[in-house]
């Protein structure tokens, strides 16, 4: 059974009882209780249950549609992935002059592995991610850093709203790199948990050289509320694995091969 249909089930069985024991879900689905740890750490993640110990309560279906958890929270799900995409990130970025980031917690990551410029060299970087700003002025590597504009999100440690978009215009980037909920082959969406984190994507993504999706592959055919865009509107895919080509992904999917092949 695929990580997505495990997760319509999981999501099924707390519409019907609201509250799922790990045990249950275990028998329910006929797999591990680390997977079923693992799937529901991604669906709290994207905002559609509360992970409790023992297992998971279900959300208000408004609260389902509009949430993510708090940055805290989402940060030590799937570290080790995220780890080894910053380090495929930091050497992609080798060279660049001005990158966007935006606040998730995959790309917070980068702030660990990034290079400082070489001698003589600068580079700019723009993101509405409050902890990755701040990690990245303690570390002092010579980075110019910028922070966007905007309200504070309240759980996301991000910086939202128009004028966290407007703060782009004029500006142009190497490259933009963001990270989504999720990204459903079958359609080639990629979607995200908020409206408000959507926005300010799509406006890098907009001023940007290359766009870049960085994405554990946890998150491939997991599906969120608001689209982000379609796999075909980045240049880059970053995962675990390493960095593919977009377009190489899109022709190995008409012959129905996977993200993995």
């Amino acid at each position: 059974m695929i990580a997505e249909e495990r997760r319509r089930k999981l999501l099924s069985a707390l519409s019907k009882n609201s509250a799922l024991s790990v045990g249950k879900a275990s028998e329910l689905l006929k797999v591990s209780r680390m997977t079923v740890h693992r799937d529901l750490d991604a669906l709290a993640a994207a905002g559609m249950l509360r992970k409790v110990h023992g297992g998971a309560v279900a959300l208000p279906q408004a609260a389902q549609s509009n949430a993510a958890r708090p940055f805290d929270e989402r940060a030590p799900a799937a570290a080790p992935a995220k780890r080894q995409i910053a380090k495929h990130l930091a050497k992609l970025a080798e060279g660049a002059r001005t990158l966007a980031f935006d606040a998730s917690t995959t790309v917070f990551q980068v702030a660990f592995a990034l290079k400082p410029p070489a001698a003589g060299g600068s580079l700019f970087i723009l993101t509405n991610g409050i902890p990755l700003f701040q990690e990245l002025n303690r570390r002092n590597a010579g980075f110019r850093v910028a922070l966007t504009g905007g309200e504070p999100h309240p759980r996301t440690g991000s910086l939202v709203g128009p004028l966290s978009v407007k703060c782009v215009e004029g500006l142009r980037f190497d490259f933009a790199i963001v990270s989504a909920t999720g990204w459903m082959q079958e359609d080639g969406t990629v979607n995200d948990s908020t409206p408000e984190g959507v926005a300010v994507k799509q406006a890098f993504m907009s001023r940007a050289a290359k766009k870049v999706l960085a994405l554990d592959m946890s998150k491939v055919n997991f599906l969120a509320p608001y689209q982000l865009g379609r796999i075909e509107d980045f240049d880059l895919l970053v995962t675990e694995d390493g960095v593919q080509e977009v377009k190489d992904i899109l022709k190995r999917s008409r012959r129905g091969e996977s993200v993995r092949s």
